[in-house]
């Protein structure tokens, strides 16, 4: 967890804000604030996946984490793709729990597929 140390006057006119009417003075007197949100873990970079040669013949995961309209989305894509791209197996999965959350089972299908992956994320 980060400290600082912050001026009382900055701490005061905070409280200030929150209460109406007190109002306080301060010379130099200093206060040690702890910041909750701590320290990020370091981020290990990794080589992005390499692309293939072409996509005829491979299975495309069109992977949906449930976030408003992406169904929608990804099956209007999986429509396209069979009309368009006859050489490309287009599927449609749900990933199971939040978008963070891990689903080993989809991973497993899509690697013993040797599958490639769109999944739609809002925002």
């Amino acid at each position: 967890m980060r400290t600082f140390t912050v001026p009382a006057l900055g701490l005061l006119a905070a409280a200030s804000l929150a209460t109406p009417g007190a109002m306080a003075q301060s010379d130099d007197a200093l206060f040690t604030v702890l910041n909750p949100t701590g320290n990020p873990p370091p981020i290990e970079r990794r080589a992005m996946a390499e692309r293939p040669e072409g996509l005829d013949g491979r299975t495309i995961y069109l992977v949906d984490v449930t976030f408003n309209g992406g169904d929608l989305f990804l099956q209007e894509m999986q429509k396209w793709m069979q009309a368009n791209m006859p050489g490309v197996n287009p599927v449609y999965r749900i990933k199971r729990g939040a978008y963070s959350a891990d689903d080993p089972e989809l991973w497993r299908e899509i690697q013993a597929e040797d599958g490639l992956m769109i999944m739609a994320i809002g925002h």
